[in-house]
């Protein structure tokens, strides 16, 4: 039987972007300390093609993304993989609004979450397009003016 440890569940889920799994070696101190280090492959992403992110992960799509990540942290913990008590989550920039919306949804399951560059003001951001990068950004999260 399997007893729960520390895991870090990294999510992304935007642009179509793959979160694919490689070497990054800012995980080995958590690896040396016996933390799992776990990528999601969530909608949003194209991990499984680009309707995963097209169809299914973007603009009324979005939540999916949301109960994705989700769905992995529950089945993580009833296969014993983890516990809430030993579940940290970490997302950047769109991976942060990701984190912002799993917080809301489901904060029973995760102890600690770093949201990196969080772009959680979807709304104020989207609304000014003085700030670079904004009207880029109208493609994929739609223009609220």
């Amino acid at each position: 039987p399997r007893s729960p440890g520390p895991l870090f569940l990294d999510g992304y889920g935007a642009y179509g972007m793959c979160n694919e799994p490689d070497f990054n070696s800012n995980y080995l101190a958590l690896l040396d300390r016996g933390v799992c280090v776990v990528h999601t492959h969530i909608r949003g992403g194209s991990e499984m093609g680009e309707t995963w992110y097209v169809d299914h992960g973007k603009f009324e799509k979005k939540p999916n993304t949301f109960k994705d990540f989700i769905s992995c942290a529950k089945h993580l913990i009833e296969q014993k993989y983890t516990s809430p008590d030993l579940l940290a989550i970490h997302g950047r920039s769109a991976g942060g609004l990701l984190m912002g919306a799993v917080l809301n949804m489901a904060p029973e399951l995760f102890k600690v979450c770093i949201a990196g560059v969080p772009f959680v003001d979807l709304m104020t951001t989207m609304a000014d397009p003085s700030i670079p990068l904004t009207c880029v950004e109208w493609e994929e999260w739609g223009n609220p003016n």
